[in-house]
């Protein structure tokens, strides 16, 4: 799912292209990037047993100079979630995006890094 969402993410948002990182981004980094972290995993259990699903939530944290960039590519990247359900993603199609969730769309300022964060919790269901 992740190599799915980063393929997903810099084929549709051109100012995030080469710009995506898992925890934490290079030091220095200028352009607008995105960091994400995997908050949680739920393996789903029928009586059969695990199923091939899960529940995967993230943290996408978009961070850029100007406040009204880190907004703009914020909403991009939420249009992009939110148009998933329903569709099959990755390199081969073969992930079926049942649902997700946006948990928390919120911001702040990072003094320490001198850059907005938008940061968008969410929940995919496949």
């Amino acid at each position: 799912m992740e190599i799915a969402l980063r393929n997903l993410i810099e084929n549709n948002i051109e100012e995030l292209q080469n710009e995506i990182y898992p925890t934490n981004a290079p030091e220095g980094a200028t352009r607008p990037y995105l960091v994400y972290t995997r908050i949680s995993t739920k393996k789903i259990k029928t009586l059969e047993g695990i199923q091939n699903k899960e529940h995967l939530s993230f943290m996408f944290s978009i961070m850029a100079t100007r406040y009204g960039d880190m907004v703009k590519i914020r909403n991009k990247v939420e249009e992009l979630l939110l148009s998933l359900p329903g569709k099959y993603i990755g390199e081969d199609g073969s992930i079926f995006v049942e649902d997700i969730d946006i948990n928390n769309v919120t911001e702040v300022y990072e003094h320490e890094l001198k850059v907005n964060r938008g940061i968008i919790d969410f929940t995919i269901y496949y």
